[in-house]
């Protein structure tokens, strides 16, 4: 069902992205504002990524902690999140705080992406060989639970649940990556 409503999802907004390029000379794809675009509204507003993933793996942070606030699946909700986790989570080098310390094409308001965001990303980007991503499992800001935090796995696009907020991967396992997206 999930499935289902992910795909009704991303049709709707391919449908939006579609009659928004109407407005807006940018379309899906386009790199804009310090971004590849992978959302666009119909009043020309939208969300892209940035163009590389940062360089290693990294922790999403202060595993066994429930972070407040920082919970929205939805588009919209990433930025939000990010700040939640940033006032709850006093870890030095976390998946958050990477994303709101990265600076590109002097743009510096890029956050952690939601879950549903991230899931966009990989099917409007990823899954149409545009971005420049790779087959990691990224992080999203969305916690699960006071362990646990979302991911969605870039090599099927499918969302994962199981891996620690303290997780940097193992010989046995990739460690998660981290691309910030921002707003324009």
């Amino acid at each position: 069902m999930r499935k289902i409503s992910l795909i009704f999802s991303v049709l709707v907004v391919t449908l939006t992205s579609l009659s928004s390029c109407a407005k807006s000379k940018h379309k899906i794809g386009d790199m804009y504002k310090g971004g590849y675009i992978f959302y666009i509204n119909i009043w020309g507003k939208g969300i892209c990524a940035a163009p590389k993933d940062y360089k290693n793996p990294v922790i999403w942070g202060c595993g066994g902690k429930l972070i407040e606030g920082a919970d929205g699946e939805k588009r919209g909700t990433g930025k939000q999140n990010t700040q939640d986790i940033l006032a709850g989570c006093d870890q030095p080098l976390t998946a958050a705080k990477i994303c709101d310390d990265y600076v590109y094409d002097n743009y510096d308001d890029w956050y952690l992406p939601s879950i549903e965001e991230l899931e966009l990303m990989y099917f409007q980007l990823k899954a149409q060989d545009l971005g420049s991503f790779n087959d990691n499992t990224y992080w999203s800001s969305t916690q699960d639970f006071s362990y646990g935090a979302w991911c969605v796995d870039f090599s099927t696009g499918d969302r994962v649940n199981n891996r620690s907020k303290s997780d940097l991967g193992s010989s046995f396992s990739q460690g998660v990556f981290v691309r910030p997206v921002r707003s324009f």
